[in-house]
């Protein structure tokens, strides 16, 4: 385990490397030959860069020191084919999955409802 200097002094080195990556016009994997490193540890150390807020991919290089604003895309929702049948006094419930993990339960007073509950989710991406 990395201590906080060794850690500070890794992010340093890994995050000039992507800068410099970033005007070559080069895969990453092209780069890292060229430049005698690997190419899995560079992007192991941008995910750390990510998370730490250090690396911002962005459509072109910002300068150094700019504040950048980074607009998250949501994954489009992904639906099961499911066969719904209507009973008139029973609820149901509709339990949602998507694919980043979350996970969502919701109680509906009937089949209608589900056609409902789809259309607020595919506006929603």
């Amino acid at each position: 385990m990395l201590t906080q200097e060794q850690r500070a002094t890794m992010s340093a080195m890994w995050l000039a490397r992507w800068r410099s990556w970033q005007g070559s016009g080069i895969s990453m994997a092209e780069y890292a030959r060229r430049e005698g490193f690997d190419a899995d540890g560079a992007y192991r150390w941008r995910r750390v860069l990510r998370r730490t807020g250090q690396w911002v991919e962005a459509d072109s290089a910002p300068a150094v020191g700019t504040t950048v604003a980074v607009k998250k895309r949501r994954p489009a929702p992904r639906f099961a084919r499911v066969t719904v049948s209507d009973t008139p006094s029973a609820s149901i419930l509709l339990r949602i999955v998507l694919a980043n993990g979350r996970r969502a339960e919701l109680e509906i007073g009937g089949a209608a409802q589900v056609g409902e509950v789809i259309g607020v989710l595919e506006r929603a991406a």
